[in-house]
């Protein structure tokens, strides 16, 4: 269904370059038996191809990447919450749950119109970092956690400046609108993470 919505979206939105925030670098999901150039458009390749290394303009990859990466900093948002002593940490915590939660509702809802099929659980490797974060307490938690925050709001940053020229008119101004909290998210999580390793 994706890969399908995928295309149809290119093909159909290709001059509505819009935007959309992780992780993973996956292929476009155009049907490699489409490979004649005398029936495929030239530009349309190019434009699949460059979806294919952006996957922030893709509307079915940056949904996808986005739904995936609110997942992960809600559910590492919950430990924190619950392991931390740390009131900012656990003040940073509380915020990633609430902000991403609401991210993930109004991406479901997109979705939904547009019957794209989201993530409803982690990747393997996703859900081990968790799995292993659950053992860890005190200090080193604080800065693992914090750490963490730091570099995924970097790639998810990254990810929703791209998305802001995704082909969806509706996922671009998502993108636009959560990229100015998620910009807020990692500036904070700088600033903490400094503090921590001041220490």
């Amino acid at each position: 269904m994706k890969n399908n919505i995928s295309v149809a979206l290119l093909f159909a939105g290709a001059m509505t370059l819009q935007a959309c925030g992780s992780n993973e670098n996956k292929a476009t999901g155009v049907d490699s038996s489409i490979t004649d150039t005398n029936v495929v458009d030239h530009s349309a390749a190019v434009t699949t191809d460059t979806l294919a290394a952006d996957p922030g303009k893709d509307p079915a990859k940056f949904a996808e990447q986005a739904a995936i990466g609110g997942m992960m900093e809600v559910e590492a948002g919950k430990i924190a919450h619950e392991k931390t002593k740390n009131q900012q940490v656990k003040d940073f915590a509380s915020m990633m749950i609430k902000d991403h939660t609401a991210a993930a509702t109004e991406l479901d809802a997109i979705a939904k119109r547009k019957q794209m099929s989201l993530p409803t659980m982690l990747p393997s490797t996703e859900q081990t970092h968790l799995d292993e974060m659950k053992k860890m307490s005190g200090d080193d938690f604080d800065k693992h956690y914090m750490d963490m925050m730091v570099n995924d709001h970097k790639k998810t940053v990254d990810l929703f400046k791209s998305a802001t020229e995704n082909t969806d008119a509706e996922l671009s101004a998502f993108a636009k609108k959560t990229l100015k909290v998620i910009e807020g998210h990692h500036k904070l999580a700088q600033d903490i993470d400094g503090v921590l390793k001041a220490k």
